[in-house]
């Protein structure tokens, strides 16, 4: 016969272990975002009012950046890239590319000749719209409180740890912008099917 204290370990577990299975089944979250920081300040082409990640219990992560530009920016490169994170030091880059932003909007045939510019356009026309404007750059570019759900599963990529880096600059290599953010995914992404971000007009 088992001793009193080991019989009440046993029932313990027992009661326990309902809710043990159900917290081994629970889906993680599809995105994780593990830091969100922007450098190179200070900014000749005005402030940036926000940079920061807010962590939420039982509720997405919200994703703040909002830049003031002061002065009209008629030529506006952007860099961009996807690594994946190696078990040891060190990345590997899943894609990226640098394109003149003006030019992209204006001239389809520059458009055509790079389609990971048209991945990046048509993910942030998807999930921040509202900062997809006509050249030059000018005023305020405000993406506030931004849930980080599945929308923002950058497309092509498995489950794993991730590092992006994106930079904004002028034809004088002059930065408006640069973050750098490094999040986690455990789904894929929901353009993966559909193809969607190679489709539509800009």
């Amino acid at each position: 016969m088992r001793p009193p204290q080991q019989l009440l370990r046993a029932l313990a577990l027992m009661l326990a272990l309902p809710e043990l299975v159900e917290n081994a089944t629970k889906s993680p979250r599809p995105i994780w975002m593990k830091r969100l920081e922007c450098v190179n300040e200070p900014l000749i082409y005005g402030p940036i009012l926000a940079c920061r990640l807010e962590n939420k219990r039982n509720s997405p992560q919200l994703l703040s950046i909002i830049v003031n530009v002061t002065k009209p920016i008629t030529k506006q490169y952007i860099s961009s890239n996807l690594y994946a994170k190696n078990r040891g030091p060190g990345r590997t880059l899943m894609y990226g590319t640098t394109f003149e932003y003006c030019e992209f909007l204006s001239n389809e045939q520059s458009r055509n000749k790079n389609p990971v510019a048209i991945l990046i356009y048509n993910y942030g026309r998807h999930n921040f719209p509202q900062i997809i404007r006509p050249c030059p750059t000018f005023g305020l570019y405000n993406v506030s409180h931004l849930p980080v759900e599945k929308n923002l599963i950058p497309p092509f990529i498995t489950p794993g740890g991730y590092y992006f880096v994106q930079r904004f600059f002028n034809k004088r290599n002059e930065t408006l912008l640069e973050y750098e953010a490094e999040f986690s995914v455990s789904a894929a992404s929901v353009f993966n099917k559909t193809m969607t971000l190679f489709t539509g007009g800009v």
